[in-house]
C-alpha cells in the first residue's frame, strides 16, 4: 500500500508540475503577443521561443533549488568506520 501511495504521489506531482509549466508557457506566449499582429508568422514564432525560454528558465531554477536542498541535506565528510566491525560477508 505504501508503494502504491508513493507512486500515486509521484504521478500527481509530475502532472501538477507539467500543468504549472504549461500555464507559464501560455502566459509567456500571450505576453509576447501583446501589441503585435497575431497573424504575423514571425510574431508567432517569437512568442513560441519566448514561451520555451521562460519555461526553461523556470525549470532550471527549480532544479538548481533542488540541487542546493539536496546538497544541504546530505551528510558531509567521510563516513566513520568501526575498525573492529566484521566484514559484511561474515554475517
Amino acid at each position: 500500500m505504501a508503494s502504491a501511495a508513493v507512486n500515486t504521489f509521484q504521478q500527481i506531482g509530475g502532472s501538477i508540475a507539467t500543468a504549472v509549466l504549461s500555464a507559464l508557457a501560455a502566459a509567456a506566449a500571450t505576453d509576447a503577443l501583446v501589441g503585435v499582429d497575431p497573424s504575423d508568422p514571425a510574431a508567432l514564432l517569437q512568442a513560441s521561443v519566448s514561451s520555451y525560454t521562460t519555461v526553461f528558465a523556470w525549470s532550471a531554477g527549480i532544479f538548481a533549488v533542488g540541487a542546493v536542498v539536496c546538497g544541504l541535506l546530505l551528510p558531509h565528510g567521510a563516513v566513520e568506520r568501526d575498525p573492529d566491525a566484521a566484514p559484511v560477508m561474515a554475517h
